[in-house]
């Protein structure tokens, strides 16, 4: 069935009447008999309960009651103005079931049928009947009847199915009114959304045949009239629904889009327009765009929002994003995407913010997994942990992880790094201090990151340089939880989650007198030990190769190729700056790539290189002294070794080559040609 219902209702309405079946044949002798109660009740003689239906019974009474008079022929008809008036007042009525009420008409005009529906009162809201119905019974010409108010009119099918909410029949002498005893009525109630009574429809014959099949027909109608205002009140509700939301993601101060299964977009907001900077000619087309970049960077149905880079009017911005995915009513995977900017946050405008979560931490080496999983298990707490680990191993990216898997994810992440700051300012930025504490103080004073990272977290970086007098009263403040600002009195509550960073062993500088002893129980309730990159030599081409892609993203450069040695020569390297210097490494590579779309051994720094030659000398002197009659020919081939490791240096000079190796020109020359392997080599760096 369709909204309307018109095809299901057509094939119900020709399939009930297709025979024209008429009532059964018992029933006009119990409608005798019902007819001898009638006269019974209008004489004032008692009526025979068990010939009469309940429902009928006690309509006749309230009628009785309302004093109705069984013999009237005087019924009010509805005048033109009226006419009028109600086809404007029930205008949505009309609209709503408009289809539904065109099929009824023919059907009321084939079988000579009448059709009311009524409000809630039993007052008329439509008449549909056949051209001589009520003219033939009545002697009115196109008359509507004002309404079947039981203390109008007494006893009707119409009155009764409002009263009792059910479907129902008043056949003949049934009706209180005489007049009415030639009708033959089927009622049924229509309901609202909520399931509430709010009117009835009516069918009557001036014939006893069809009366089966007319109450199969009100009761479907009814039910049909219901299905639609519950479809139609669901739908308005639904637009209205549709519309405050709407409206309200337009006061977002993030930028939204919904895109289905099929990566359309469905909706977005006022926002995302203004975020990208969207000709409003084109928007969908243009926001297209950057739905491929979007969900490339984002993981499934996470919360957790990631820095982005997007082209907006040809510059690069940062902004944050995050998805949420929803199943639609056909249970395929759907999603909104968020987009906020990066400096919206407070926390990012003052600096307390942490970026980096643990899908950052990027690798597959075992030691680096197993300090990885213990600290997603240690986020959950909030237990002081200490980072261990040589420059640039990844302290602080790990210290943001455990914040952003933390339960105070939402709070401060504030970070200081104590080697970095005077001794003489180490206090203050800690503690802060009150109005007038020193000179130079500001006149309003100034809390401390203790204070700034209530809620959150703390990271000390390099704690290891802290002043030992700052240690006493840190110690204090973790102890107790309380501070004192500088050149203040009163003591302040705090709450924080510390994490500490060091490269140097404590214990060390505790015996020797640099840093508390107690400090370090105290901060080092959990110690992770990040492993150093040259014990991570199977994570360099992966880190690498991550780099490669975001400084390429950085500098809008494209990397179609990458010569093998370039990877082997990363591994070959004692990485003493670690994964830092390895980003440094790759950034120089891509910049100085100058047009080029291949990245070989030739991008990399001297020390690299020479790293690599020389590893790459030993495992062939190795593999010569293996061989057999390896003392024999092991003169000769390191002779070829370092004449290819010159070669390549000079990428195939002869002359700079053979002056380095201390011979001529012609010498060399007639070495690479009794070499198959240097003449090979010296071909290809000819052709190159």
């Amino acid at each position: 069935m369709d909204v309307n219902g018109s095809l299901s209702l057509q094939q119900h309405l020709a399939q009930i009447l297709k025979t024209g079946r008429a009532i059964s044949e018992k029933a006009p002798a119990r409608l005798d008999k019902i007819e001898e109660e009638w006269n019974n009740l209008v004489k004032g003689k008692p009526v025979n309960q068990n010939i009469v239906p309940r429902t009928i019974y006690e309509s006749w009474q309230r009628s009785m009651e309302y004093g109705v008079d069984p013999y009237s022929k005087n019924r009010r008809f509805l005048s033109k103005e009226e006419i009028k008036k109600q086809i404007l007042d029930n205008h949505d009525f009309i609209t709503k079931f408009g289809d539904i009420l065109l099929e009824v008409q023919s059907l009321a005009r084939e079988k000579g049928l009448s059709v009311q529906i009524f409000d809630s009162e039993a007052k008329t809201l439509q008449l549909i009947a056949h051209t001589n119905f009520l003219h033939r019974e009545l002697g009115v010409r196109s008359p509507i009847p004002a309404g079947l108010a039981e203390n109008e009119v007494g006893t009707n099918a119409a009155c009764i199915a409002l009263r009792e909410n059910k479907s129902v029949q008043v056949l003949g002498p049934e009706h209180f009114n005489f007049y009415f005893h030639n009708f033959y009525c089927s009622a049924a109630p229509i309901h609202n959304s909520k399931g509430e009574v709010i009117g009835a429809i009516n069918i009557s014959s001036y014939s006893h045949r069809h009366t089966i099949d007319t109450l199969m027909l009100v009761t479907l109608l009814a039910k049909t009239f219901d299905s639609i205002n519950f479809i139609m009140d669901t739908m308005g509700k639904l637009d209205t629904i549709s519309l405050a939301m709407n409206s309200t993601i337009d006061y977002l101060p993030h930028g939204m889009v919904y895109v289905n299964n099929d990566n359309e977009i469905e909706h977005y907001n006022d926002k995302i327009v203004e975020m990208l900077g969207l000709d409003k000619s084109n928007i969908k087309a243009d926001l297209a765009k950057y739905i491929s970049t979007l969900q490339n960077n984002i993981v499934n149905d996470s919360t957790e929002k990631k820095e982005i880079y997007l082209d907006v009017n040809g510059r690069k911005k940062l902004f944050l994003v995050s998805t949420k995915k929803i199943l639609n009513h056909t249970s395929n995977e759907e999603k909104i995407i968020f987009i906020e900017n990066a400096k919206n946050s407070n926390n990012r405008l003052q600096g307390n913010y942490a970026d980096y979560t643990f899908s950052n931490i990027i690798g597959k080496n075992k030691s680096l997994w197993e300090v990885k999983s213990q600290a997603k298990i240690v986020a959950k707490s909030s237990s002081p942990v200490l980072i261990f680990g040589e420059s640039g191993t990844g302290k602080e990216l790990f210290a943001q992880a455990i914040h952003n898997e933390s339960p105070r994810k939402n709070n401060p992440f504030v970070a200081i790094n104590c080697g970095a700051l005077p001794h003489d300012l180490v206090e203050s930025e800690l503690f802060g201090y009150e109005s007038g504490a020193f000179t130079g103080a500001s006149k309003n004073g100034k809390p401390g990151k203790l204070e700034v990272a209530c809620g959150g977290t703390l990271f000390l970086d390099e704690i290891e340089n802290m002043p030992v007098n700052i240690q006493i009263k840190l110690l204090r403040a973790l102890s107790t939880n309380k501070i004192c600002r500088i050149g203040g009195i009163k003591e302040i509550p705090i709450d924080i989650r510390l994490i500490s960073a060091t490269k140097k062993d404590l214990l060390q500088e505790a015996d020797e007198g640099n840093f508390r002893e107690d400090l370090y129980y105290r901060i080092g309730i959990i110690t992770l030990k990040l492993p150093a990159l040259r014990e991570r030599d199977d994570d360099i081409p992966i880190l690498a190769k991550h780099f490669i892609d975001m400084f390429c993203k950085e500098y809008n450069l494209h990397v179609k190729e990458i010569n093998k040695e370039f990877f082997e020569a990363l591994t070959c390297y004692s990485w003493r700056g670690n994964i830092r210097e390895l980003r440094n490494v790759i950034e120089r590579a891509i910049v100085l790539l100058s047009g080029r779309t291949k990245i070989s051994l030739c991008d990399l720094p001297e020390k690299i290189v020479k790293a690599y030659n020389y590893k790459t000398l030993k495992n062939k002197i190795r593999v010569i002294e293996n061989t057999k009659n390896g003392s024999n020919n092991l003169m000769k081939m390191s002779e070829e070794i370092v004449i290819e490791l010159l070669l390549s240096e000079e990428n195939g000079n002869l002359s700079k080559t053979a002056e380095r190796l201390g011979i001529s020109r012609t010498t060399l020359y007639n070495k690479i040609n009794s070499s198959k392997k240097l003449k090979m080599l010296f071909s290809k760096h000819k052709i190159g």
